[in-house]
């Protein structure tokens, strides 16, 4: 059985791969420099990184060190890249048309005209992997966690990853993966409130939460330069119980978003998380 293990950065399940017996290990941009990746055998840079490369703004600084990288020397394994870069020794023309062919044909029409859907790196490494027909894949670090930029490219990895598994190929997450794991709709789960409801509350609990914050935090602000005016103490102590009244009224904003935001999740039948705003926390980064 011809295995490969996809890694990329999310850190809840890229550990693993440290046990991976896989044949080959894959992964992308600058993952050279982490330690938790245990061997390189091919490479992904599906971005125009010479663009990057050759600016010189201080955000960019990682991007221009990176394609400094790509062109000094062969590195013992292929780079795949969107084009030919003959300065850069070990670049690999990724076979888009091959691969597209191959796993999308004629079949995804958009109106009644052929289409295909790549959303990340991830997508172009699972493509290749069914293209050359490896058995298994193995996916470690490959989230597209829901609190980041990066959720929009779950539909893209659930496609090829649907495409894999109909072809007979076996796709092993590891336990602890978001990727997938939503609940069965209609088996789990329910939906006996309607989401826009919902939505409706939680649009007017989010404008409550905003107004009591900000009371609450010129209250806050108030009692401080009190202090520092060095006001009476009943002055202070009557302010002082206003701000925590405006405490109490904010802290219930925040617990009915939470709320909402997790039936909402739950309508859904995503996974929700069960951590919660902690207001006095916000209380202390803005103060």
């Amino acid at each position: 059985m011809k295995s490969v293990a996809l890694l990329g950065g999310a850190d809840t399940t890229r550990g693993a791969v440290k046990d991976s017996t896989a044949d080959e290990i894959w992964t992308a941009n600058w993952s050279y420099l982490y330690d938790y990746v245990p061997r390189i055998d091919r490479l992904f840079e599906m971005h125009p990184i010479w663009v990057y490369g050759d600016t010189d703004k201080d955000e960019w600084i990682k991007p221009a060190r990176h394609w400094k990288w790509l062109q000094a020397g062969e590195k013992g394994y292929p780079i795949y890249m969107l084009m030919d870069r003959p300065e850069v020794p070990s670049c690999v023309r990724y076979p888009i048309e091959d691969i597209t062919l191959d796993v999308f044909g004629t079949r995804l029409l958009r109106g009644d005209e052929p289409s295909d859907f790549y959303s990340s790196s991830a997508d172009y490494m699972l493509a290749m992997a069914i293209y050359e027909g490896f058995d298994k894949i193995e996916l470690y670090g490959i989230e597209m966690g829901s609190s980041t930029e990066y959720r929009y490219q779950r539909e893209g990895a659930a496609y090829f990853i649907g495409v894999a598994t109909g072809r007979g190929i076996t796709v092993q997450r590891q336990t602890n993966s978001i990727v997938m794991k939503n609940k069965k709709y209609g088996y789990e789960g329910g939906q006996m409130i309607f989401r826009q409801d919902l939505e409706a509350m939680f649009r007017y609990w989010t404008k409550v939460r905003r107004d009591r914050f900000a009371k609450m935090s010129n209250l806050e602000g108030r009692l401080q330069a009190m202090h520092a005016e060095g006001k009476s103490q009943e002055e202070l102590h009557e302010l002082a119980t206003k701000c925590g009244e405006a405490r109490d009224l904010s802290a219930k904003a925040d617990g009915w978003v939470d709320c909402l935001t997790y039936q909402i999740k739950e309508v859904d039948l995503e996974e929700p998380e069960m951590a919660l705003t902690n207001p006095f926390e916000m209380i202390t980064a803005v103060s």
